[in-house]
């Protein structure tokens, strides 16, 4: 194929091109020199598509460009000598020829060209190299020269510009051939380039002397010719692909060659010339003693890099002599019947075996009988020629010379580096002291260090003790962070241990105790399902107990999960199931034990999917309000409302409040969200009360973003943002928060706090509410202590047991306890005709529910509060 840069079309229209103009010059139809002058011209055409490929980055542009430089001067000097020899052959230049001067100027320039791409890019590897390089060319060029001088030119009176020409072009002859031949980068390509140049410099000294000497009817066509097919051999130099260089010569024994042929040549043109004319003259005695002193350096030089080179073989020798003595791996050379001609000396110090027991002998007779044909097959495998990548290691047993059986490993190096293709090199490394430390670790891997019981992966197996029976008991403790942080680790670990003891005093013989990680234990049992639900209760009484340590006394909760050993299910799977049990005591409390089930997994999935795809559901604007009336009872119109948060999501669809708040306050995303429902709450309200001035919002929050240091500033400024009068607005507290703060003390802090922050909505004009009261058993004065403005009732006030006596005396009581505290009442979750009568014979005097609407979109709502109004308009 061919190369980059290669095109076919000046491959053959440049020869065709200069063998028509050198056949017109033999024949005679133009002058020889002419004829010589268009045909090198016509090489210039090579010029185009090595710049091309210098452009391009297919050759090197630092060779190519001064190659191509060459190229084009000696055509264009060659054209012009050409046309000055056939048009003015009588002009001169101080006694010379213009005819001759014009190709001997362009052969310096030329040269300049050809060994500045050759020798200046770098092609040697180390400046020694590069030294030998120039000498070699040195050596060509002065043979060459003194050859020729010897045997042609001292004979015809050579002088003026035929000699220059001669010692020019015979010099840059010989660098050109030695920088071709001593090419290690590129090599291809460098050789290709040096023999064109090196025939392009001869092509251009012939013309220069055959001018010079009238010699033109042959010898200028022949130049011609030889300088159109060096351009061609340059420009075919710069198609070919770049190959990796061989590896260089660092004897200088590579130089040989190349210096045999012009030394021999100048040997026996000196013996010639003794013979003929009994001596030497002046030239020819300088030319010889430059050549003995240019061949007595280059000699030299190559001493000196054999000498480096056998220094450094020596000390090679002597670091593969310490690799091979030193190492614990045992090398071993198999010939190709995979008998054993040679073995390191850590044959004997590891394995016991001398040259006398293993040298001449098959490898596999000191295989144990069941590895010998697994051995047999890797051998017969890497040595098999055109295999890939070398074979992974194999473990085999080894009879070693004490009678006993070793765990090796052999690893192939490939073929041995003297006899490739005929040996192979193995390596053997005594692995026994590794395989039993594996062993051992085996059997550890599967028990826990701690509690000695099985760990996770000794529980996967242990397995189903009998298929479709029994089940998986997952057990966490709570508690043991705060006995590592107040009593340290050790009592943890003592009460650990502790824990694991009572497991394994209470559970059955089959029964298998395991700890799955840091607080987790489990239990695989054969027992049915009601069994082991009571197994597992008992287990969380005894676990729960107290631990008495020395100094110390520690106590723990605990809770279970458990799953049935379903028939066919992956050991892997019960326990993911069992585990997702645990997972739904976190909100049941400590103590609760907990089966798994299908509907389990599907509410478990969907809190994971919340958890995924709420971050970013405001960014997204997935998030919206719905809007529910408040309507005054006594008058029946609407009052305000509540905006009760929405969250639109394309494949959960439309998630309520109950799932979305719980887990905003696990993310921490309850501050982005609260702040989006106040400013959207805000911007509503104002639209509204351009039409209706008297309409209220009430907005739910939690007392997590209520104590957030940025509440108060953020209703601020969603007030003034939306330029809404702060009495417009009420932000509603759920009672739970205050049932907690009652019966925990540590939370009576937090509900000082909340009080005090509700006195600071009340300072900004914001009105205040307990949402959902009656829900829990709240006192009387924390109602006193809070700055409240509404009281809303929940529904389950109004269901007294279906009672409707009962139900309407605890409404009359927290009617009375609203006005006693100057705080209005809300009967909230109004759902029938009976409802609505307790609580308007309870006096309360605002009510909402679905009864008189149901939660809606803000255009629903103005249509609601519309009806309303033309209802009273109609009235008047």
């Amino acid at each position: 194929m061919l190369g980059h840069g290669r095109h076919p079309t000046v491959a053959a229209a440049v020869p065709l091109a200069s063998v028509v103009v050198l056949i017109a010059g033999f024949g005679g139809v133009v002058p020889g020199t002419l004829a010589a002058g268009l045909a090198a011209l016509c090489s210039a055409g090579y010029v185009v598509p090595m710049a091309r490929a210098a452009w391009t980055g297919a050759a090197p542009p630092r060779t190519v460009v001064p190659l191509a430089t060459g190229v084009l001067v000696t055509a264009g000097c060659a054209a012009a000598a050409g046309v000055a020899d056939t048009l003015a052959p009588r002009a001169y230049v101080v006694d010379v020829p213009l005819a001759t001067e014009i190709p001997l100027v362009g052969l310096f320039f030329a040269v300049g060209g050809y060994l500045l791409g050759l020798l200046v890019p770098g092609e040697a590897r180390s400046p020694m190299m590069r030294v030998r390089a120039w000498l070699d060319g040195a050596s060509v060029s002065v043979c060459t020269v003194y050859t020729t001088w010897l045997l042609v030119f001292s004979r015809a009176g050579v002088r003026g510009a035929g000699l220059t020409a001669i010692l020019l072009g015979s010099i840059a002859l010989g660098a050109a051939l030695a920088a071709g031949l001593h090419a290690t980068r590129e090599r291809r390509r460098t050789r290709w380039y040096g023999f064109g140049s090196a025939l392009s410099i001869a092509g251009l000294t012939a013309l220069t002397i055959a001018l010079d000497y009238h010699r033109t009817r042959v010898v200028a066509p022949v130049a011609g010719l030889a300088i159109a097919v060096a351009a061609g051999i340059i420009w075919y130099g710069s198609t070919l692909d770049a190959t990796g260089s061989a590896r260089p010569d660092v004897t200088g024994s590579s130089g040989y060659p190349l210096l045999a042929l012009p030394l021999v040549a100048s040997a026996l043109a000196t013996g010639h010339q003794l013979i003929q004319q009994r001596s030497l003259d002046g030239m020819s005695l300088v030319l010889a003693t430059a050549g003995v002193v240019v061949v007595a350096t280059r000699e030299s030089l190559a001493a000196i890099a054999i000498r480096r080179y056998a220094a450094q073989l020596a000390v090679q020798g002597e670091q593969l002599r310490t690799l091979v003595f030193g190492s614990d791996d045992v090398a071993v050379v198999l010939d190709d019947g995979f008998v054993v001609r040679w073995q390191s000396p850590a044959a004997a110090r590891q394995f016991g075996l001398s040259d006398q027991d293993v040298l001449g002998q098959a490898a596999i007779a000191l295989v144990h009988p069941d590895d010998i044909e697994r051995c047999a097959g890797y051998l017969a495998g890497a040595s098999l020629p055109g295999t890939g990548a070398r074979p992974a290691p194999c473990e085999i047993r080894l009879l070693d010379g004490f009678g006993g059986w070793r765990d090796t490993e052999w690893r192939l190096s490939g073929p041995d580096p003297v006899r490739p293709g005929w040996s192979l090199v193995v390596h053997i490394r005594d692995v026994s002291q590794r395989r039993e430390l594996e062993r051992t670790l085996r059997q550890a891997v599967h028990a826990d260090r701690l509690t000695c019981l099985a760990n996770r992966e000794g529980l996967h197996r242990a397995g189903a003790p009998s298929p479709g029976s029994g089940a998986l008991l997952v057990i966490d403790l709570h508690g043991l962070t705060g006995i590592d942080d107040v009593h340290g680790p050790d009592l943890r670990d003592t009460v650990l241990v502790e824990a694991a003891r009572r497991l394994r005093t209470e559970i059955g013989d089959a029964d298998v105790p395991a700890r799955l990680g840091e607080n987790r234990f489990a239990v695989l049992t054969r027992r049915g399902a009601l069994q082991a639900h009571l197994l597992a209760s008992r287990l969380l009484n005894l676990l729960s107990a107290p631990y008495t340590a020395p100094g110390a006394r520690a106590h723990l909760s605990a809770s279970a999960g458990l799953a049935d050993l379903t028939t066919g299910a992956d050991f892997g799977e019960v326990l993911r199931r069992a585990e997702l049990a645990l997972r739904t005591t976190r909100r049941a409390g400590t103590g609760a034990v907990e089966w798994y089930d299908e509907a389990l997994e599907a509410r478990l999935l969907r809190r994971s999917a919340i958890e995924q795809e709420l971050p970013g559901a405001v960014a997204r604007g997935q998030l919206d309000l719905a809007y529910q009336p408040i309507v005054e009872l006594p008058l029946g119109r609407p009052a305000g409302a509540e905006a009760l948060l929405r969250w639109r999501h394309p494949a959960l669809g439309t998630v309520p409040p109950a799932e979305v708040v719980p887990i905003a306050h696990e993310l921490g995303m309850l501050g982005e969200i609260g702040e989006w429902v106040l400013h959207r709450a805000c911007r509503q309200l104002s639209s509204w009360r351009r039409e209706y001035p008297d309409i209220w919002l009430a907005v739910n929050v939690s007392a997590d973003e209520l104590a957030t240091p940025r509440f108060m500033a953020t209703v601020s400024t969603a007030l003034e943002t939306h330029q809404v009068p702060a009495s417009a607005l009420v932000i509603e507290i759920a009672e739970p928060l205050l049932v907690a703060a009652r019966q925990d003390p540590a939370a009576r802090s937090a509900f000082e706090d909340m009080a005090a922050h509700l006195g600071q909505l009340r300072a900004l004009g914001v009105r205040t509410a307990v949402d959902n009261f009656g829900s829990g058993p709240t006192s009387l004065s924390q109602l006193r202590a809070l700055p409240l403005d509404l009281l809303k009732i929940d529904r389950q006030a109004f269901a007294a047991d279906g009672r409707t006596g009962q139900a309407t005396a605890i409404i009359d009581v927290m009617v009375t306890l609203g006005t006693q505290l100057g705080i209005q009442v809300v009967a909230q979750g109004l759902e029938t005709r009976a409802d609505l009568d307790i609580a308007q014979a309870a006096g309360c005097h605002f009510g909402q529910g679905y009864l008189l609407s149901q939660p809606a979109p803000p255009e629903h709502l103005e249509a609601y509060l519309d009806h309303h109004r033309h209802e009273r308009t109609g009235e008047l």
